[in-house]
């Protein structure tokens, strides 16, 4: 063993002690295979704005005319999105959550279920929209989305669109479930910061290759709600916090396809808060 190994492990065994895990930062070499990747997968498609102009709007593919279901995780106090699929779909929706007493909105076309949406064998705790800090939940609190989706319209397989705030609980479902019987998926994920470390960045990739085999992207937009915190750069790559990223299965892209140039922001963009400093997608995930 080296001087160096030596002081390195000593330092590692320190730390441990005192409650902190020290490890190497992720390769600039590994992030870079990860967007590569991942601008391999990204599509253009015509989208249209659901929902509204801030927190609680996303670009969707422009081809929900034959989409009958909306299963929204994660609803907290607004359903604009899922009212607008309503009013101008006629796409019945619904939503899961176990921080909120009821939905935001009624009628026929609303269902609601106060249940988080994940593994109930694990003791996952989801932070609130609002607050953004851990529940004081319980394993009866979780319904697996596929057993949510069995619960509510069984066998029926007709199209149906994902949508997925969980604040953080994205990755339990992620790993466990499979989105393939979804035309149109759209997840914000947080914690992205985290892929400068190698054992996050490794289950983020896992995770998109599988969702590459059935999915491609078409539209990505950083959350801004941390304004200027909200982006972390290392090593000359920057990484927002969070991201709401639009996914349509690869069987439909024909149907909306658009020979336009992808281009982000997007003219439908909109900045989630206002009154916060806006984060623009860094090139290296989407700029061929």
């Amino acid at each position: 063993m080296t001087i160096k190994s030596f002081l390195n492990n000593k330092i590692t065994k320190a730390a441990f002690k005192r409650g902190v895990i020290v490890q190497r930062v992720s390769a600039k070499g590994e992030l870079e295979t990860f967007f590569t990747r991942f601008r391999k997968k990204y599509v253009s498609v015509n989208l249209t704005r659901i929902g509204e102009q801030g927190d609680g709007g996303y670009l969707v593919p422009d081809c929900l005319n034959d989409i009958r279901y909306c299963f929204s995780a994660g609803v907290a106090d607004v359903a604009d999105f899922e009212q607008e699929l309503s009013d101008k779909y006629n796409i019945k929706s619904f939503m899961a959550d176990a921080s909120v007493e009821h939905a935001p909105v009624q009628g026929e076309n609303f269902e609601f279920m106060k249940k988080f949406i994940g593994n109930p064998t694990a003791d996952s705790r989801q932070p609130t929209a609002d607050s953004r800090q851990p529940t004081a939940d319980s394993r009866q609190d979780y319904i697996t989305l596929s057993d949510w989706v069995q619960h509510t319209i069984g066998n029926d397989d007709r199209p149906k669109i994902l949508q997925m705030d969980i604040e953080g609980g994205e990755f339990d479902v992620l790993i466990c479930e499979s989105l393939a019987s979804f035309s149109i998926v759209v997840i914000e994920f947080h914690w992205l910061k985290r892929m400068f470390r190698p054992d996050f960045l490794d289950m983020l990739s896992t995770i998109f290759e599988k969702i590459y085999r059935d999915f491609s992207t078409c539209h990505v937009h950083p959350n801004n709600w941390a304004g200027r915190d909200g982006m972390t750069t290392f090593d000359g790559i920057s990484i927002p916090s969070e991201i709401e990223i639009t996914l349509i299965r690869n069987d439909l892209i024909s149907t909306c396809h658009s020979d336009q140039k992808i281009t982000l922001p997007h003219e439908l963009d909109r900045k989630n808060f206002p009154e916060q400093e806006d984060i623009v997608m860094p090139d290296i995930w989407w700029k061929s």
